[in-house]
């Protein structure tokens, strides 16, 4: 029974994922409206996480299988256990990274971060801003947000950050370099 539970799991999570990810709303930004720009996180990223958890649901139910027929000597439940979980996490991850968002306007931003309420930043309020965590790859660091006196939300570096300062043209709030 626990190992047909966790087969049906291992094939049910990437199979939403894969259908999510194909009929769900196309996640693209969204430049140059009359009223606003909207960024996103890159959809080859997502899909990418999709296609880690297609792999990995196969790869566990193959060494599932091969214990299950003696070639590898190791409990079936605790492999598919061990995969699931990856799986699990890995789906959670990505519904959070798809509902990653920042929408800019002539005198506001919205940010829907990865988890909590949308957050809503007035550019006349902002105190300052401050690159923060290690360069990534591409160049893009996390951008944080003062207002008030107070951290109210981090621009995630894996959105057109860059744009998004463009939009928010306070050039004045960035940090200086000697």
């Amino acid at each position: 029974m626990a190992e047909a539970l966790l087969v049906a799991i291992s094939i049910v999570i990437p199979a939403v994922a894969l259908v999510l990810e194909h009929v769900g709303n196309v996640r693209i930004s969204e430049r140059h409206h009359s009223h606003h720009d909207t960024y996103v996180v890159p959809v080859s990223f997502t899909r990418l996480i999709v296609l880690a958890m297609t792999f990995m649901a196969t790869l566990g139910l193959l060494l599932a299988w091969l214990c299950d027929i003696g070639v590898l000597h190791a409990e079936v439940v605790l492999v598919l256990a061990f995969f699931d979980a990856f799986l699990a996490t890995s789906f959670v991850i990505w519904r959070f990274f798809c509902r990653y968002r920042i929408s800019t306007f002539d005198d506001c931003m919205v940010v829907t971060p990865l988890v909590g309420p949308k957050v809503w930043v007035h550019y006349d309020r902002i105190d300052r801003l401050e690159w923060s965590g290690l360069r990534k790859e591409s160049g893009f660091r996390n951008l944080v947000v003062w207002v008030d006196g107070r951290r109210v939300v981090t621009l995630l570096g894996i959105v057109d950050v860059e744009q998004v300062i463009m939009s928010i043209d306070r050039f004045d709030l960035l940090p200086q370099t000697a």
